[in-house]
């Protein structure tokens, strides 16, 4: 499923012990859309089908065994918003992965794979 970018017009302004507030409670914001997620990718693609490219966002939640989450329509675009909005300084531009365990994001970085000799 295919995300627009949410900016707001106006950054959100908001004091320190809000956003700690905020950023205590993405965990239950983000099992709302993402039951039993331990993991969330989101991904930039960009896409011209509708006249210049802009860039949209792709979610995909991974439980603790790595299986897939399934994330209701609609639950990509949610996503996408909460967590540019607790991580505005994040690179937008790579894929991010948020974890559960630690409620931090993170660059996502393609692991190797090995091939058994």
């Amino acid at each position: 499923m295919l995300v627009a970018e949410h900016l707001p017009a106006r950054p959100r302004k908001a004091s320190a012990s809000r956003r700690r507030r905020h950023h205590s409670r993405l965990p239950y914001r983000l099992h709302q859309h993402a039951p039993a997620a331990a993991s969330i990718l989101l991904a930039p693609v960009w896409t011209d089908t509708q006249g210049p490219q802009e860039r949209v966002f792709v979610a995909r939640a991974l439980d603790a065994n790595g299986e897939p989450v399934r994330i209701p329509p609609g639950g990509s675009r949610q996503i996408a918003s909460l967590l540019q909005g607790a991580f505005p300084g994040a690179d937008w531009n790579q894929a991010q992965t948020w974890h559960a365990k630690t409620n931090q994001l993170t660059t996502w970085q393609q692991q190797e794979r090995r091939v058994a000799a």
